[in-house]
């Protein structure tokens, strides 16, 4: 097929589709493949292999294609930048607003949740439903408002602050992804719910320093099973959530628990939570482990893909944090400590900072530099990134500089 009449598609051999590309054509007729339908999204690895078994190249929806060509890096650079990025059409500080209310509505329904578990209530489903869908329209509107604040990091009651988190990240993934609306609605309850079995693991387990026994592990992996129990008593949870809070410690490789389940076996929508929830343990405070940066928790995921998760949807991941994502916290080669501000779309390797602590670590004025233009220190050396750091560190509260003012991201 010509690509001039596919407007707005690429031309991508079969063998670097991905799952959440929009298929919109092929390069024989569809009459001649075994595809019962024409023009769809990817959506399982069972069409994958139907589509490189029936063709060489197919035309992709642009907007869906993101990535493409960084799929099988040993390491995530490219994978996150060589992505064209989905339209963002409201202002990240305009959206911002917004977004705050629609966190702290499922903030507080993440701890009622709890709650309701701990007193033997039912979860109000319909509540939890509601506020869910109020995320998904932010991230509809624009990703980072939301993604920005799961960067805030309390030191309250992990399952509910994490549940949140995970949700969020789960709904962006999706998104990102190419789900439409109902089914990012679905996946964002299911990581809301995903941990309530914990609350049937004593606190000495889910809390202890050190190395959990064989017989506390026992414990600790019930929890799924413990929380699916739970929920199938509840009214109106969707089969989909329930999927997800059963089988998100499911492995690709069949290691996982509790079913043992492996690749495909593995509901969809689980893989997706299997990753998002990695990713946020790994990079927060533990009992037994302090956070990783940003950079390291996406190469410990990136390292486990094919084997713990599903490789598309750890590339679709790493896509849609990026290497230096807005409100990382970096260290200078010059000592100084920056609050990164975004990169543009041609040159994600050089983000905008703002500079807020001296060499000493200490409060300074703060300066706005550009990476990707000239710009250097009071000793005339160039500014060049040293570490990306975890959250918090330094004593740096990223979101009191937001609030005044001094941080404005736009869309790259």
């Amino acid at each position: 097929m010509d690509p001039d009449i596919c407007k707005g598609c690429i031309k991508i051999e079969v063998a670097r589709l991905a799952i959440g590309m929009q298929i919109e054509a092929l390069d024989r007729p569809w009459e001649e493949t075994t595809f019962s339908f024409r023009e769809f999204r990817i959506r399982r690895e069972e069409e994958l292999r139907l589509l490189r078994e029936n063709c060489v190249y197919a035309w992709v929806e642009v907007a869906s294609a993101s990535g493409a060509h960084g799929l099988s890096l040993d390491i995530p650079v490219e994978c996150a930048t060589e992505c064209a990025a989905l339209a963002e059409p409201v202002d990240f500080n305009v959206e911002m607003a917004q977004a705050q209310l629609a966190w702290g509505s499922a903030r507080a329904q993440s701890w009622r949740i709890l709650e309701a578990v701990e007193m033997g209530e039912p979860i109000q489903v319909g509540v939890v439903k509601a506020v869910v869908k109020d995320c998904v329209d932010s991230i509809l509107r624009n990703p980072s408002a939301l993604l920005w604040l799961t960067r805030i990091k309390f030191q309250d009651d992990y399952t509910a602050e994490h549940s949140l988190r995970v949700a969020m990240l789960s709904i962006a993934l999706g998104r990102e992804l190419g789900l439409p609306p109902s089914e990012l609605e679905e996946i964002g309850v299911g990581a809301m719910l995903h941990d309530v079995g914990k609350l049937k693991v004593p606190d000495a387990i889910l809390n202890k320093p050190s190395a959990l026994s064989e017989q506390e592990y026992a414990i600790m992996k019930s929890h799924p099973m413990e929380g699916y129990t739970l929920l199938t008593s509840q009214a109106g949870v969707p089969l989909a959530a329930l999927d997800v809070v059963l089988s998100h410690h499911e492995r690709v490789d069949g290691a996982g628990y509790p079913r043992g389940l492996s690749a495909e076996e593995i509901p969809f929508y689980a893989r997706i939570v299997a990753v998002t929830d990695a990713y946020d343990a790994i990079s927060s405070d533990r009992v037994y482990s302090k956070g990783r940066s940003t950079l390291e928790s996406l190469r410990i995921l990136f390292k486990a893909a094919n084997s713990h998760f599903d490789e598309q949807i750890v590339s679709a991941f790493v896509r849609m944090i990026g290497l230096y994502p807005s409100g990382e916290i970096v260290e200078m080669t010059n000592d100084e400590v920056a609050i990164i501000l975004g990169a543009p779309a041609c040159n994600r390797l050089k983000p905008r900072l703002l500079r807020v602590l001296g060499a000493d670590k200490r409060r300074c004025p703060e300066k706005l530099i550009d990476l990707a233009g000239s710009t250097f220190d009071a000793m005339g050396r160039p500014y060049a990134i040293r570490q990306v750091c975890s959250s918090g560190a330094f004593g740096v509260d990223i979101e009191a500089y937001r609030r005044r003012g001094l941080i404005q991201i736009n869309g790259g």
